[in-house]
């Protein structure tokens, strides 16, 4: 059950990207990015006609299609000072100072914006939204964050072996039936919580505390019991959060480059009763090498504690000392696209040497977003295409399986989650995925198709 707790941190991740990308307001652009031949070729133009607003309008277009989003603010700036600038330049001007995180600057353009009378009802209604998360972020203290409720189907929640025979002892023998692969449904809820406390310091410090929780209900649960030889899916609660400084080491020359040092802990219930508790300390960071492409990577060391249960095996000896590596990389391949590339490595040091293993990960992400299928005035879209290989090599053999054989497992995911906003704060979510899980230990080999259903409200 404990190897279920990373991936829905990881989903929960996922989904908030598509909630981000769903909601920002962006400049209408889903065309390929342009070569820089087309890009020199306008500025040739505006060069020999530089009364033209049109001209200018193209070209700056052009610099943001290609990703240079300083360019684009300053030719969009130059056009500020014509007579006949359009009215939407100051929103055009919020957005990408937006996404540059310079949120006091956006401000000032919206509001700039809105006091412009040209400005169309639809682009009012862009301005406001974002105003109103601009002025959040520009507050001392900014609370934010999202609720969902959801309806899930699996094939396999319990993670049943499919193989009818496992091993006990080194002997194989036929798996109960108690114990096959049964379908079942649950609902769900999660949230996560996001505050930021800007200390107000010149390298841009800030207290930063993420809190999520998620609890669920199978149906098959009818009443919690601890005894021996259960075999349904447990009813989860967990909590897991953390809490530190983030700050920017060298802000005059390496503006894009932010630090973190934190404290985590969290915790679960399954069917009612303490699972695990984990406390620890990590370090992230982040580097903004360019408007497209940023690099990052946590490191965290912390320590499980399983206390004993009835139907648990053993439970106890699942705890110890675990140290987990993740590096990212985001690449924005086109305007509302991006890419995600993650590799994580976890040690996990068991209380017994037979429950320690290696598990190194690679994680291939895409998200983008899209007009809506079914109105041109409805907001876009977003999409999340996820596929992963995990692998999870144990140190030694476990004497009650077999004393011959050193487990070592790999696990496949493909999932795609789906976003349809209904307003600028409620989105409905879609999400499907499959498991395959390949082990050299029959007890261990399995697969799992899971579907979900839920609504979100972003707070």
């Amino acid at each position: 059950m404990d190897n279920k707790t990373p991936a829905l941190k990881k989903n929960m991740a996922a989904l908030a990207a598509c909630v981000c990308a769903m909601a920002a307001p962006a400049m209408a652009q889903t065309a390929v990015a342009p070569g820089q031949a087309e890009v020199d070729q306008v500025f040739r133009e505006v060069l020999a006609n530089p009364g033209s607003v049109a001209l200018r309008t193209k070209y700056s277009t052009l610099l943001v299609k290609a990703g240079n989003y300083e360019g684009g603010i300053a030719a969009l700036e130059a056009l500020l000072l014509t007579p006949d600038a359009p009215a939407n330049i100051r929103l055009e001007l919020a957005v990408l100072y937006y996404r540059l995180g310079s949120y006091a600057m956006s401000e000032t353009y919206l509001r700039g914006a809105l006091a412009d009378p040209r400005l169309d009802a639809r682009q009012k209604d862009d301005a406001q939204a974002l105003l109103r998360d601009v002025v959040k972020r520009n507050k001392q203290s900014h609370l934010s964050g999202m609720v969902m409720l959801g309806v899930r189907s699996q094939s396999n929640p319990a993670g049943a072996s499919e193989s009818a025979t496992v091993l006990y002892q080194g002997l194989s023998v036929p798996r109960s039936p108690q114990f096959a692969p049964i379908a079942d449904s649950d609902v769900h809820v999660w949230a996560l919580l996001d505050h930021v406390y800007d200390l107000e310091k010149q390298n841009e410090a800030s207290i930063t505390t993420t809190l999520m929780g998620f609890a669920n209900h199978f149906s098959s649960v009818g009443s919690y019991s601890n005894q021996a030889g259960y075999s349904k899916p447990f009813d989860l609660t967990v909590v897991a959060g953390s809490t530190g400084l983030r700050f920017k080491p060298a802000p005059q020359t390496h503006q894009g480059w932010t630090l973190r040092p934190h404290l985590i802990f969290g915790g679960a219930t399954a069917n009612g009763n303490t699972y695990f508790t984990t406390g620890g300390w990590g370090l992230n960071t982040e580097y903004r090498m360019s408007e497209r492409l940023t690099y990052g990577g946590t490191y965290e060391n912390s320590r499980l504690t399983y206390p004993a249960r009835d139907d648990i095996f053993n439970a106890p000896l699942l705890g110890g000392s675990r140290q987990a590596l993740r590096l990212t990389a985001t690449l924005e391949t086109a305007p509302n696209r991006f890419l995600l590339t993650e590799l994580g490595y976890i040690d996990h040091d068991g209380n017994v040497s037979y429950y320690s293993f290696r598990s190194p990960e690679l994680r291939l992400s895409y998200i983008f977003s899209y007009a809506s299928p079914f109105s041109a005035e409805a907001l876009p879209w977003a999409t999340t295409v996820t596929g992963s290989v995990l692998g999870r090599e144990f140190r030694n053999p476990d004497p009650a399986v077999s004393l011959a054989t050193t487990r070592q497992d790999t696990e496949w995911r493909v999932g795609l989650i789906n976003v349809a906003p209904l307003s600028r704060d409620m989105a409905v979510q879609l999400q499907l995925e499959y498991t395959k899980t390949n082990s050299n230990i029959s007890n261990y080999s399995l697969t799992n198709t899971s579907g979900t259903l839920g609504v979100i409200w972003k707070y």
